[in-house]
């Protein structure tokens, strides 16, 4: 199977975040690009979310996340080989506007303080979210191995599966230490080092569990799965490295900075930080096990249904390290639970959506998101499908809560963190005082909710569905008089489309008329900047029109010979016989439907006469599968010539349609 090439896209998206001079750093999540920008108004959201593969374009957290889906790695990895940013999650910037003012240090100011609390934990746990997601899976199965005795208890392959899946969440401190270092720009090995005296005491057994410096009782074999403890030292240490580096002169530095800095820092964190640290875990733990415990049936309701709100500006970062405080507190979770049931309730919606969905591009989206859905990953679900058309994501909403009330009331706990939840995390819900069977009929419950109501009231795809009928005679009720609303709107803007908008004159004096581009097709030639995509209107691949076509025939605009015919058969290359070089693209990412509806008549190297037929296609059923239809017709070459001038208006195959100029 050919490996994909996302070339062209991780250019496209580089340029549309400003370009690579505007990015101070860039790392991933499961689906999100999450570039730190020097500037972010200079990203054109609307120019990514155009973009084949870019679900949408978020600026949260104080970062630009540009949201992927399942093909995130690929893109990311195809960013940095090419552009080499910097995968420290930095908020440095060492670019100035032209008024010498720092566009980053201004966005901080303006950053609000859960924004940049988010930002530091994105950037400290989403590098390996992977391997925590990963080792949940395998604590699963360690779980189901001992509870139904598959093997001895002293079996090697147990003990094998059990330290691969238990390892990374004791030794925790040091994969925080790493991304921790990178984002508080500290020297990782000291860092690193930091965090290994952390959990060294856990490793040796003749290291008491407390000890006393005088009165003050210390505890030294707490830190195993340290969250707050670590970021807290790893933070400190950084300040502690910079203020000897500045003072220790640098012929000194490769010794006396670690050494210093470690001593300085180590004890810090052992007497004070590590405590106080701690004891800031426990107060957030037993907050939320308060709260949670009035009433669990309403708490769960309240967090199933509202969860994936903040999954969609990617502040769930700011919640999740709860679950890793609660199960080193108390040795279990519920809020985990909760999320399970959450991501559920939107793999429901969206899977009824593929059901209804009446468009092709739906359809195929959807079919595409619910399986990343039932691995846990919601993002594409929820941009792709259940956020953008409202009523699904609303549904999946209730799903969640419906879901979250009885997994609440059911006192289900999780004994396990991980960032993922999905059916293969399940046996992380077996354990004393809960129970896995209702965690299932939980899930059930979510997922049937969000479905059948997708199912029965659909999910708004043409605007027109209606979610509650008529409450008064004679009045319309608000959903209907907002339908018609949207649709007086989308009616407007498909007007507009279509109106006919004068291009501005072009000044011909003293020039020679060597060219002209007849009609490739019967249709509606609009001015390319009316066109709706932003790579097009904005001329950046040349002068021409767009065309709205009124038939599938298309066909040869000039004598000269066919450069390149699309695999799919949505475009084609012509050079003139003057000199022209002329793109036609039928249809805006009609790429995305990898050929239906189109069928090529001429293939690269021919020779065409102008009005040779060059191929054909369905206008109908494109529009049907969701893709605007109209056609540019291009010259690539513009800079070659003096002049390039477009005529819009009624236009028939044949008629002239571009006329192009040299002195």
């Amino acid at each position: 199977m050919a490996k994909k090439d996302y070339t062209q896209l991780a250019n496209d998206i580089v340029a549309n975040v400003g370009g690579k001079d505007n990015v101070n750093s860039l790392i991933h999540c499961a689906t999100r690009l999450r570039f730190r920008l020097k500037d972010t108004s200079k990203a054109n959201k609307a120019a990514l979310e155009e973009l084949p593969k870019v679900l949408t374009a978020v600026s949260a957290g104080g970062q630009y996340q540009v949201v992927i889906g399942d093909e995130v790695v690929p893109v990311f990895d195809t960013i940095m080989d090419t552009y080499r940013f910097s995968a420290v999650d930095s908020e440095t910037s060492t670019g100035l506007r032209a008024d010498g003012t720092d566009p980053v240090e201004e966005a901080a100011e303006k950053e609000k303080w859960f924004e940049k609390f988010v930002a530091v934990l994105s950037g400290i746990f989403t590098p390996f979210i992977s391997v925590l997601a990963g080792a949940g899976v395998l604590k699963g199965l360690a779980i189901l191995i001992a509870t139904f005795n598959l093997l001895p208890a002293r079996s090697p392959i147990y003990i094998s599966i059990d330290a691969l899946a238990t390892g990374v969440f004791v030794f925790l401190p040091i994969f925080i230490a790493i991304t921790a270092a990178d984002k508080f720009n500290t020297n990782r090995f000291i860092a690193v080092a930091l965090a290994a005296a952390m959990v060294y005491p856990l490793t040796d057994a003749k290291i008491p569990d407390l000890t006393h410096l005088g009165s003050y009782a210390v505890n030294f074999k707490t830190y195993g799965g340290a969250v707050i403890p670590t970021i807290l030292a790893i933070w400190l240490e950084s300040y502690i490295e910079r203020w000897f580096k500045k003072h220790i002169p640098d012929v000194m530095q490769l010794v006396f900075v670690p050494f210093l800095t470690l001593i300085v820092a180590g004890l810090l964190t052992f007497f004070i930080i590590g405590p106080l640290g701690n004891g800031l875990g426990m107060v957030l733990a037993y907050g939320y096990k308060f709260l949670y415990n009035l009433s669990p049936l309403v708490a769960g309701a309240i967090l199933g249904g509202t969860f994936q709100i903040f999954v969609i500006f990617g502040l769930h970062w700011g919640i999740l390290p709860i679950s890793l405080i609660n199960i080193k507190a108390y040795g279990y979770d519920t809020l985990l639970a909760v999320m399970f049931v959450a991501v559920i309730g939107q793999f429901g919606a969206v899977t009824a959506a593929a059901i209804r969905a009446k468009k092709l591009k739906n359809r195929e989206i959807a079919i595409s998101a619910l399986i990343s859905a039932f691995f846990g990953i919601t993002e594409p679900a929820i941009y792709g499908i259940n956020l953008k058309y409202k009523k699904a994501f609303i549904f999946g909403l209730i799903g969640g809560a419906i879901g979250g009330a009885v997994i609440g009331a059911a006192g289900v706990k999780c004994f396990q963190y991980t960032p993922i939840m999905n059916i293969f995390e399940m046996p992380l819900f077996i354990g004393h005082n809960s129970s896995v069977m209702m965690a299932g009929i939980a899930g059930v419950i979510a997922w049937l909710s969000s479905f059948a109501l997708v199912l029965a009231f659909g999910f708004n795809e043409s605007n027109t569905e209606k979610l509650f009928a008529k409450v008064t005679s004679g009045k319309k009720s608000l959903t209907e008089k907002k339908t018609a609303a949207v649709n007086a709107k989308q009616a407007a803007k498909s007007e507009a489309a279509v109106a006919v908008e004068e291009e501005p004159a072009v000044d011909t004096t003293g020039l020679q008329l060597v060219d002209t581009v007849f009609s490739p097709l019967d249709g509606q030639a609009v001015a390319l900047k009316t066109v709706n995509d932003p790579v097009f209107s904005s001329e950046a691949m040349g002068k021409g029109v767009g065309i709205v076509p009124s038939t599938g025939q298309l066909v040869s605009p000039v004598d000269g010979e066919v450069s390149v015919v699309f695999p799919t058969g949505h475009a084609y290359g012509l050079k003139s016989e003057d000199g022209a070089e002329v793109l036609i693209h039928i249809g805006i990412n009609t790429v995305q439907l990898n050929g239906k509806y189109f069928e090529a008549s001429v293939q690269a190297g021919d020779t065409v006469h102008k009005g040779q037929l060059l191929g054909t296609f369905e206008p109908d059923k494109i529009a049907e599968a969701g893709f605007d239809c109209t056609t540019m017709v291009l010259v690539t070459n513009t800079n070659e010539f003096a002049a390039v001038a477009p005529q819009t208006g009624a236009t028939d195959s044949g008629n002239e349609l571009v006329k192009v100029y040299k002195k």
